[in-house]
């Protein structure tokens, strides 16, 4: 866009010279652009060679437009040549960004009415909603203007034909954003609490045969003590008969 013609968007901020708001989409039109010229003999597909355009998306210069949203589109219609023109239609349209021949959205084609004298310029808003319930991606938009010279000749420029990317509004995707982090954690805290009680019974289980081991080493030690105690009994028993035995020997000699 040249310096003039970003001059002359910047002041149509401040004025605000036109406007033109597309209709609700229960009121949606579609349209026939054909139908509105008269005479296709008078009817140019492309733009006038001496009329310049420019747009701009005041509200989302990234070109993310939000879904569900009224989006303000500003034109400028430069008149370079010696004769007037009269804009008189603008309309815009959503398409797959695969098949330009697929229309995904029509928005209102709205009438004009506005004058462009030789040498001028003129500036003004168009308004459209996306549907709310279309996919969050990207898509090919077209605006369109039609006008008329003072020759009795229709002309289309297509103002903006490009790709968008639709998105949705930020406190939808907070709020999204949120609930599947809370899915996440939820999911989470139920997997941590399942491994917890498949594991709780092993560990009982072990704990109860170092138990049962520690019991029955208990129990063998008392064991251990008395065959060593009979052993002690016993060879105490065997040596006192020795010395009974070898006493009476010595008595009988």
């Amino acid at each position: 866009i040249g310096k003039a013609m970003k001059l002359g968007l910047c002041l149509f901020l401040v004025l605000g010279i036109a406007s033109v708001k597309a209709q609700d989409d229960d009121d949606v039109e579609v349209f026939d652009v054909d139908e509105i010229v008269e005479d296709e003999d008078e009817y140019e597909v492309g733009p006038a060679a001496d009329v310049e355009t420019a747009f701009m998306f005041p509200d989302y210069p990234d070109k993310k437009l939000e879904l569900g949203e009224i989006i303000k589109v500003l034109f400028l219609v430069d008149n370079r040549g010696e004769m007037g023109y009269n804009v008189t239609h603008v309309f815009a349209s959503l398409r797959s960004p695969y098949d330009y021949n697929y229309y995904i959205q029509n928005f209102s084609i709205m009438p004009i009415g506005l004058l462009v004298p030789p040498g001028h310029q003129a500036s003004f808003e168009y308004l459209f909603k996306p549907d709310v319930t279309l996919e969050p991606t990207e898509f090919w938009l077209t605006t369109e203007v039609l006008y008329n010279s003072s020759a009795d000749r229709t002309y289309k420029t297509a103002v903006f034909n490009g790709t968008v990317e639709l998105v949705e509004k930020n406190a939808e995707v907070d709020v999204r954003r949120f609930l599947k982090y809370m899915f996440i954690l939820a999911v989470l805290g139920a997997g941590g609490y399942y491994a917890f009680n498949l594991s709780s019974p092993k560990k009982s289980k072990s704990g109860q045969s170092k138990n049962t081991t520690a019991k029955s080493e208990v129990e063998e030690e008392p064991l251990d003590l008395r065959k060593q105690a009979r052993a002690q009994d016993g060879s105490v028993v065997q040596r006192a008969v020795r010395r009974k035995t070898s006493k009476k020997k010595k008595g009988g000699k």
